[in-house]
């Protein structure tokens, strides 16, 4: 029990680091350097008041100084990274995997963050994550290399042609290179057998949400559902960690996945 707590202990305050990531990383400012600060009144915030979820409750979900309110992506993020903390160590206790899928599940928060924000999945974050996954797969004897290459190459290729194929039929933009480069990432860390997995279930949560999405919006009538965007990489994400954790109960009901 008490190392459980520790580890989500230890995950709300990495996903406090990565709220800092993702408000930065769009304004080209250094997330290593200087104190956080308040969105909107960019006030640097004490340390009492930068305590993961507890400041947000007993501020109220505003700012001490300004007291406007402070986006709820700030706790959301914090909590995800509590949670995904508690899931690795129940996953991998003790384990050296946890620094590569701890590594992994990071990118993905930083990664759904922006792209829910910014529409945005930045080759700064995408691309070392696959030379990253890469790397890891040579250096540890659980991951094998030609998996995670193959993985990378057959899942950034297929989405990239996808991509290309959809603009040559439609004359529009169907996803963007962000989602190729984020499947190709998934690949390296997951593997081969991750793509049809993470490629159908994302598509799936990607289809529900979008026509949720038309439904409450009234873009409904003909023509007008089609000019509907969502991002997509929070679909890649969530389908990803959904094989990540998964993937036991998944090899049992599907042999083979």
């Amino acid at each position: 029990m008490a190392a459980l707590l520790l580890a989500f202990l230890v995950g709300l305050a990495l996903g406090s680091f990565l709220n800092v990531v993702i408000t930065r990383l769009p304004l080209g400012e250094a997330f290593w350097a200087g104190r956080s600060r308040c969105p909107h009144c960019r006030a640097p915030i004490s340390w009492r008041d930068n305590v993961p979820l507890l400041s947000f409750l007993r501020q109220r979900g505003r700012c001490r100084i300004c007291h406007d309110p402070i986006p709820r992506r700030y706790p959301a993020v914090e909590l995800a990274g509590g949670l995904l903390a508690l899931a690795l160590w129940t996953s991998f206790p003790g384990s050296y995997l946890l620094l590569v899928y701890g590594s992994f599940c990071a990118a993905l928060v930083v990664l759904t963050g922006l792209d829910l924000e910014h529409r945005w999945l930045p080759d700064v974050i995408t691309l070392p994550g696959i030379a990253l996954g890469l790397a890891f797969s040579l250096i540890f004897p659980q991951l094998s290399f030609f998996e995670s290459l193959a993985g990378a190459l057959l899942g950034g290729g297929l989405f990239y042609a996808l991509m290309w194929t959809y603009e040559r039929l439609t004359g529009r933009m169907g996803m963007g290179g962000g989602d190729v480069k984020l499947l190709a990432l998934i690949g390296a860390f997951l593997g081969l057998k991750a793509l049809p997995f993470v490629i159908l279930v994302s598509a799936a949560l990607g289809s529900l949400v979008g026509i949720a999405v038309v439904l409450i919006s009234g873009n409904w009538r003909p023509g007008d559902w089609r000019a509907t965007a969502i991002p997509f990489g929070p679909f890649l994400a969530g389908a990803a960690l959904l094989y990540l954790f998964g993937h036991p109960a998944l090899a049992r009901l599907l042999p083979g996945v």
